[in-house]
Parts: C-alpha cells; structure tokens; sequence
C-alpha cells in the first residue's frame, strides 16, 4: 500500500513541479527572448515504466486480480523549448496553450491528491476495523 501512496507522492512532486514551470511560462510571457520550459520524464523512467508493465504480478491467491506491477521508479526533469519561436522577439510562450497545460495539470494534481486520500482512507479503515 505505501508503494502506491509513494508513486502517488512522486506524481504529486511533479505535478506541483510542472505548474511552477508553466506559472514562469506565463510569467514570462512578454519577456523579450525567454524561452518556454516544460517537465519531461527522465529517459531512465520511460524505460522502467515500460519494463514494469511488461513484467507480471505474482499473484499470491488465486483470487487476486492480475495487474501491473509498480516497479518503476519516478524520474522527471525541467527542459527548455529552444526548438520554436512563436514572435520575432524571440519569445516562444503561447499564453493560450500555457493556460491549458496548466489547467491540464492542476487536474492531474487534483486526481491524484484524491487518490491519495482514498488510499489512506483504506488505511485509516483497516486500522480502525482492527481496535474493534
């Protein structure tokens, strides 16, 4: 169970990560030369991701479900777009799009603060049950 609420946390780490780069995104704006930023998973993690959806669950009772197991660890890191230039100022921020990764993303923080709370609310449950 604290497997689950510690990938949880690393979502939530970087979720709060990704909506300060997007803040500075938009922050920056009009900044003559400013270059837009985004958070991208660490080429380590893609990989684990896929080697851990790909490799089975043991399944200890036979009515257990089978799944995915949640070997990968989390890895993220901030990258610059130096790719695109959206003005001749040399600025690449879209405000419009900049708004709806933010919204995107305070979404996706908001879903897993809620599974998190649903996960220690199974703990709070089980330990509850156990005082009876």
């Amino acid at each position: 169970m604290f497997k689950i609420v510690d990938k949880l946390s690393s979502g939530l780490s970087r979720s709060s990560l990704r909506h300060t780069v997007l803040s500075n995104n938009l922050a920056n704006a009009n900044t003559p030369g400013f270059k837009r930023s985004d958070v991208v998973d660490s080429p380590g993690f893609s990989r684990e991701l896929t080697k851990a959806q790909q490799s089975p669950l043991t399944r200890t009772n036979a009515r257990h479900l089978p799944g995915l197991s949640g070997t990968a660890r989390a890895g993220f890191s901030v990258v610059q777009d130096n790719s695109t230039t959206m003005r001749t100022d040399g600025n690449n921020v879209d405000v419009e799009r900049e708004r709806v990764l933010l919204l995107e993303n305070q979404l996706h923080y908001e879903s897993l603060i809620d599974a998190v709370s649903r996960k220690l609310g199974q703990l709070r449950n089980v330990i509850g049950e156990g005082r009876r």
